[in-house]
This record gives structure tokens, C-alpha cells and sequence, in this order.
């Protein structure tokens, strides 16, 4: 392909939902030359890139064959992006199947690598090939500081060490307790808001953001789930004002890497007491988020399931 001018950016978890309306929604934007769609199924990202292509009538979108769930296929996928990436949006993510709380070869729970581990290994080789030059941003979400009226529950720990964090990581912390699929939902997007944040303090020339689309209709993140909440979630929330459309999830993404008046190591999501709406500094609602020790400790955490 050759590159128009403009900005390159690589979308994680680019076929579908919020990932494929982010890329719909940077295409139209003058300013942005080429996308990267990093997906994980050939045949849906084929499908995605057509789609894509007749909906903006741009022919700037490039598939990257990448499963964030295993850090080595994060690395297999790299020299198959060609030169530097402006933005890196790390959204591919979810539940973790139906077994979230299973093991992979790496130690760790397989709703946590899907939600974090692979990306984590995804910015920190581009940033130690030094191929980031402006921004990345992790989709996160209200569950980070509790979701209240969801009866999602804030992560509490008693030090929030790195052994603590640790223990959410490879699903020890569940030993002796009822194993919730929502809390270590819950926890994984706060260490992963936490290690952002380590991020920004450790690389000051790059923006290093935290934006939750929200509560978003129309994504796949709840096709694990009972049908009850399903239902729930695609005609009961967007009728009460709980959720919002596609576009607006996507948009906050988007405006995530290109609104320069966010500031870097800050997660942005709803205000505390609602799941949609204007963006808030999340540590406003949950002081832990600034403290740079639990920062840092998150950072260590992670990279100890994370080979060399």
C-alpha cells in the first residue's frame, strides 16, 4: 500500500464494536494516512477492512494478524507494521470467555492477559524500538473504580504491593474466596489504569492515556454472559439513559488520542455516579489511582509474567 499523509495509527481489536468505529471514525479524519486493523481472525478482519473501505471510501486500512491474549503472537505480529506508529489504541479486551479465571502457559488468568498482558507487551516493544511517537491510550472502564448500581464491586487490597497485584494476575487471589468473573473484570482494568499511569511518569515525551468508552450498545463484551443481562444490556439500558450508541463509545476513544488538553497518566471515564455522560478524572472518585507507588507497583506486577 502506499501511505497517504498523515498520522498512522494501530487499533487492537479492530473487526468489530467499538475497535471497527474508532478506525470508521479516524478514517474521516484528514489528518490520519493509515490504520491498522490488529485482529485476531482473518476472515472477520477481511470482512471488517471491505466494510471499512466502503463506508469511508478510503483504501488506508491494513490488517495485522495479533491475538493480545499471547504476548509472543503480539510479537510475532510487530514487523508486519511498517515504521513508526503515531497512536496505539489498545482496545481489544472482554470477559475472558468461559473460563476467565483459567491459567495460560504464562501464568496468568485468561481474562487478565486478554485484557492487559498482550498490550502491555505490544507498547512496551514499540516504545523500546522507539517506533511510538505520539500517544497510546487502554480503553478502560468504570468497573476500575466500582460500579455501584451494577453491584460491581471497587478493588480494595490491603497494601496494593506488588505481590498483592501479583496475586490478581495468576487468580491466587480468589484462593479461599468465591470466585467473581466481575471483580477480577473489576481488577484487571485497575491495575492496567494504575500501569498507565506508571507509563506516562517513566516516558514524558509520549502521551500515555486511560479512556473508557463508556457504556457502550452494540459491542460484543457481554456475549459471555446470561441472556438475561444480553436483553438487558441491548433494549432496557439505552431506554433509561444507561448506555450509549456506538458512536459515542468509539468517540470518546477517539478523541482520547486526539484531544492534547487530556493529560497524560490520567483515566478518563463517567462521573461517579453514572456509566455515561462527560469524562472525569476517575481519580477525583478513587484517590488510589494518583498514588504513584501503587503506579509502579502495577507495572512490576505485570512484567513478572512477562518472559524476556
Amino acid at each position: 500500500m502506499t501511505q497517504a499523509a498523515g498520522k498512522t495509527v494501530l487499533i487492537t481489536g479492530a473487526n468489530a464494536g467499538i475497535g471497527k468505529d474508532v478506525a470508521r471514525q479516524l478514517a474521516l479524519r484528514d489528518d490520519v494516512g493509515r490504520i491498522y486493523l490488529a485482529c485476531r481472525n482473518p476472515s472477520r478482519a477481511q470482512a471488517a477492512k471491505a466494510e471499512l473501505e466502503a463506508a469511508t471510501g478510503r483504501s488506508i486500512f491494513d490488517i495485522v494478524l495479533m491475538d493480545v491474549s499471547d504476548p509472543e503472537s503480539v510479537r510475532a505480529a510487530l514487523p508486519a507494521i511498517d515504521g513508526p506508529v503515531d497512536a496505539l489504541i489498545m482496545n481489544a479486551g472482554g470477559s475472558g470467555g468461559d473460563s476467565p479465571l483459567a491459567l495460560t502457559t504464562l501464568g496468568a488468568t485468561r481474562i487478565f492477559s486478554v485484557n492487559v498482558l498482550g498490550h502491555v507487551v505490544l507498547l512496551d516493544t514499540l516504545l523500546a524500538e522507539d517506533r511510538l511517537t505520539e500517544v497510546a491510550l487502554y480503553a478502560g472502564s468504570e468497573a476500575a473504580r466500582g460500579i455501584p448500581r451494577f453491584r460491581m464491586q471497587r478493588p480494595a487490597f490491603a497494601a496494593t504491593s506488588a505481590d498483592e497485584l501479583a496475586t490478581v494476575i495468576d487468580g491466587s487471589y480468589f484462593e479461599g474466596r468465591k470466585p467473581s468473573q466481575a471483580l477480577a473484570y473489576s481488577q484487571a482494568k485497575y491495575i492496567a489504569a494504575l500501569w498507565m499511569a506508571s507509563m506516562a511518569r517513566q516516558h514524558p515525551k509520549q502521551r500515555f492515556i486511560t479512556m473508557s468508552p463508556g457504556n457502550t450498545s452494540g459491542t460484543g463484551t457481554l456475549r459471555d454472559q446470561p441472556l438475561p443481562l444480553r436483553l438487558a444490556a441491548k433494549y432496557v439500558m439505552p431506554a433509561v439513559g444507561l448506555s450509549h450508541s456506538l458512536e459515542t463509545g468509539a468517540g470518546r476513544l477517539v478523541d482520547g488520542i486526539t484531544d492534547t488538553t487530556l493529560r497524560s497518566g490520567v483515566f478518563y471515564a463517567s462521573a461517579a455516579s453514572t456509566i455515561v455522560g462527560p469524562v472525569a478524572d476517575q481519580a477525583d472518585i478513587f484517590p488510589d489511582l494518583r498514588n504513584a507507588s501503587f503506579q509502579d507497583n502495577a507495572n512490576q506486577a505485570i512484567h513478572r509474567f512477562i518472559p524476556a
